[in-house]
């Protein structure tokens, strides 16, 4: 472990600390604009004592523990610390890169899940369609009618052009 008293990882904590706060002010202003009403659980309790819903809280708290660990005297205590605001600044990284809080990410994975869910009930349901439909086109043959194999054969062939599109939109999201 380096040295508390190491001038420049210090200056590069700060320098970093006044960095989220930027970030956190400007989440929060955000929030405040779009009315967006923000739970607590930001982090775990054993990461952050804090349970506020601005995520500037946070960065404070995380400033104060810089200031604790600054003050330590005992070196089980700087450990201890230097432990916890190693966490801590990693998680704040993490959040405030995204630029949404947690539970902004975890509300767009559920809507994405969602819409994973219909993408596969709609292929399921065109997949249906294009079974009943190569029925028509087989009762349409066995009538020898040129002109309902030729209908039947046309809407046969745009439902499985609408599965090409959904498979490929399924795809995409699997990939992304």
């Amino acid at each position: 472990m380096r040295p508390i008293n190491d001038l420049t990882s210090i200056q590069h904590i700060e320098r970093l600390l006044n960095e989220f706060s930027e970030q956190a002010q400007h989440i929060d202003e955000q929030n405040r604009r779009q009315s967006k009403k923000v739970t607590e659980q930001w982090f775990s309790l054993s990461l952050f004592h804090t349970r506020s819903s601005i995520a500037r809280d946070y960065v404070e708290e995380t400033k104060r523990l810089l200031a604790q660990l600054l003050a330590a005297k005992r070196e089980e205590s700087q450990h201890f610390l230097a432990e916890k605001l190693s966490a801590q600044i990693e998680a704040l990284a993490t959040a405030l890169r995204s630029g949404k809080l947690p539970e902004q990410a975890e509300e767009q994975r559920e809507i994405r899940a969602s819409h994973y869910q219909q993408l596969h009930e709609k292929l399921v349901t065109y997949r249906d369609y294009e079974r009943r439909l190569t029925e028509n086109l087989s009762q349409a043959q066995s009538t020898g009618s040129q002109e309902a194999v030729q209908i039947a054969q046309k809407r046969l062939n745009r439902c499985q052009m609408a599965i090409v599109q959904l498979e490929r939109q399924i795809q995409h999201h699997d990939e992304g």
